[in-house]
């Protein structure tokens, strides 16, 4: 299992740990909280659709895959972040993970979607398979931009009318780093 300790910017320490299938219930719980807290995410309240029991076989595929990975960050015990790696098994996929990340609205700006994305990269470049990570992200999501290119990220173009939130419709950024 692959777990790190972060100190983040206010001096509070963030676990970061893979997921694990008994984590389950609390990712969900977590993942409904944060869908609340932003319209940000691919998915509103509600619109996951996953049981604890898929969840859970989800983690456990996840543990089982060469080229993908599914975090927890915990800060004083509570789950405050998550960040996934999802790839293909497909010979001519494989090689391309694809990155999603959110972090509870209470913690931005402490430095853990940076620690977390900064584990990721780790990850994924010493993982032998994998070679580029990708992610989309709405283009008016500055801070999350910056984040990633700050991490080496680059745009590879815009994806028009791709979220809609509300009636209202919005651009997707298509960023990648070779690993």
């Amino acid at each position: 299992m692959t777990t790190s300790i972060q100190t983040l910017k206010d001096g509070r320490v963030l676990e970061i740990c893979e997921a694990q299938p008994e984590d389950a219930e609390r990712v969900l719980a977590y993942v409904e909280s944060v869908s609340n807290e932003t319209s940000f995410l691919t998915f509103g309240p509600g619109e996951l659709g996953m049981t604890r029991d898929q969840e859970a076989a989800f983690f456990q595929a996840c543990q089982e895959s060469p080229n993908e990975i599914y975090l927890l960050g915990r800060l004083d015990g509570t789950l405050v972040g998550s960040a996934n790696i999802g790839a293909s098994g497909r010979s001519r996929l494989r090689h391309r993970g694809e990155l999603a990340m959110s972090v509870s609205r209470a913690f931005w700006r402490l430095g853990i979607g940076g620690a977390l994305l900064d584990h990721l990269l780790s990850w994924a470049r010493t993982n032998p398979i994998l070679k580029k990570l990708d992610l989309r992200v709405r283009v008016d999501h500055a801070a999350a931009i910056a984040l990633y290119r700050g991490r080496g990220f680059t745009e590879e173009g815009v994806l028009r009318n791709q979220f809609v939130v509300d009636g209202e419709f919005f651009d997707l950024l298509a960023m990648g780093i070779d690993v």
